[in-house]
């Protein structure tokens, strides 16, 4: 039966280390449990990082900068 799972290796300095362990006592979990929630939090936020840089470009490109701006666009005659 194949693993439902990759396992990887890291490496941490002491102090994240123990951290990491002082919270997955506290919560209960394990150290992968919380180690796989930081990274799902951070991808997110990668992802959301890089749609706020598309948008602020495209808002630069189109001479956004305020809501007063994008209601102007909308509403121009095509």
């Amino acid at each position: 039966m194949a693993r439902e799972s990759k396992i990887i290796t890291i490496s941490l300095p002491p102090e994240l280390a123990d951290e990491i362990d002082r919270l997955a006592a506290a919560e209960n979990r394990s150290r992968s449990e919380m180690v796989r929630e930081a990274f799902r939090e951070y991808a997110t936020y990668s992802r959301w990082r890089r749609i706020r840089r598309w948008g602020n470009q495209t808002a630069r490109e189109f001479g956004i900068r305020t809501e007063a701006d994008v209601d102007r666009i909308l509403h121009e005659d095509k």
